[in-house]
């Protein structure tokens, strides 16, 4: 098996992500914390379109569509509520290609190719600090803490 450490953090990021969205409405990921940042919904978007980023590298067809990086990808303006994607096509898109991704990283050998497991790396701790924040979202919609 290859990638065995960056593999982990995809699986738990996978297992918490969909922890931390049980029961969570689209409007509920629409609530923007008190003081500013992104909701939830934009939160879990840009981790899709993250995972697009890892898929490329693998040979993978992209998973999410051209407007869907236009609502979502870094640097874009604040997600207005009646763009948003609906938070339970987000979450399909990112949970249909686990199994594919996780393939991928298993069987593809990145010894001696230091930029890809730089770019590995950094996507996985990208995506393991985002999936971080669903959980303190998940609280700023009254809801309880899912991970414990």
């Amino acid at each position: 098996m290859n990638n065995f450490e960056t593999l982990t953090i995809f699986k738990a990021s996978h297992m918490v992500l969909n922890r931390n969205l049980a029961g969570i409405t689209h409007e509920e990921s629409l609530i923007v914390p008190a003081g500013g940042g992104n909701p939830l919904n934009r939160v879990v978007g840009q981790i899709a379109i993250s995972r697009d980023d890892i898929r490329e590298m693998f040979g993978l067809p992209r998973v999410c569509d051209e407007s869907m990086n236009k609502l979502y990808a870094r640097g874009t303006l604040q997600l207005k509520s009646d763009e948003a994607i609906a938070l339970d096509k987000i979450v399909e898109i990112f949970n249909n290609g686990q199994k594919e991704l996780e393939e991928a990283v298993t069987n593809t050998n990145l010894s001696g190719k230091e930029d890809g497991l730089k770019t590995l790396s950094f996507l996985a701790f990208h995506e393991a600090y985002h999936t971080g924040q669903t959980g303190l979202l998940r609280r700023i919609t009254g809801k309880e803490g899912a991970i414990k």
